[in-house]
Formats: C-alpha cells, sequence, structure tokens
C-alpha cells in the first residue's frame, strides 16, 4: 500500500566479480554493464593491467598480476544517498565476500575503513565520504 515506507535492501545493480575469475571472465561479466577498456599502465605497484568499465552510475576497475584479480573497485552512485544506505551497501559486500565473523575488528582511519577477512585472505576498504569500495586479494600477492 504505502510503497515509501517499505525498506528497499541494496541489491546491486552492476556486475559482482568473483574473486577467482580467469581475466577473460572478468571482461566477459565487465561487459554486461558497458564496454571494456583494458589499462596497460598502472599506478599501483605489481599491477600488470587493469579492466576498467562505467555507465552513468557504476565504475568498476579490476586490476591483475599474474592473470589474478589483485584487487576490485566498486564506485557506485547507487545506495549514496544517506549513511544508512552507505551502511547497507557496504555489509551487503562484508557479507558477499565472507560473514561478519570472518573480518576481524575494523581499522577506522576518519576516510576509510578496513575490514580484514584472514580465512578468505581478502580486505575490504571502504571509503567513507564518497562510498567507494574495495576488495583486494591477498591470496594472488
Amino acid at each position: 500500500m504505502f510503497k515509501l515506507f517499505k525498506k528497499v535492501k541494496f541489491e546491486p545493480e552492476f556486475p559482482i566479480i568473483e574473486l577467482d575469475l580467469t581475466p577473460d571472465e572478468v571482461f566477459r561479466t565487465l561487459s554486461t554493464l558497458s564496454s571494456v577498456e583494458r589499462i596497460e599502465d598502472s599506478d599501483e605497484n605489481k599491477i600488470e593491467y587493469a579492466f576498467v568499465v562505467e555507465n552513468d552510475v557504476t565504475r568498476i576497475h579490476v586490476g591483475f598480476a599474474n592473470d589474478k584479480i589483485s584487487y576490485v573497485n566498486y564506485l557506485t552512485e547507487q545506495f549514496n544517498g544517506s549513511d544508512k544506505k552507505k551502511a547497507e551497501k557496504l555489509n551487503w559486500f562484508l557479507e558477499y565476500y565472507g560473514n561478519r565473523e570472518e573480518y576481524g575488528e575494523p581499522n577506522n582511519t576518519g576516510y576509510m575503513i578496513f575490514f580484514h577477512n584472514s580465512k578468505r585472505n581478502l580486505s575490504i576498504v571502504y571509503g567513507i565520504h564518497m562510498g567507494p569500495i574495495r576488495v583486494n586479494n591477498h591470496g594472488n600477492a
């Protein structure tokens, strides 16, 4: 009846990257959002190349070392309208890439919050102001 009062849960309207995908699989997955650009030169240490895709709402950046995913950056306007929505988006990513019990105590710098998941050998970095989320694959070190 009153959809305005119905709580809307975060569900990404963009592709989510599994950390064990091959470069070809990542390319195909990202292609569902928009055209994919391959970047050979990276400012990041040990990154050989990256795939970047963006549309009006979302930009996804996937970095590779030795043809393995090193990181995935998600920058999206989706669910950035309030701190509560940003928190729900962050919680979705934490659950997707593990479960809350697998993460240690978060480290908050005032600009970013770091969540380390030693069981899955990854970390999630959350940018407090703009709501970007970065997933670091430490199993590829």
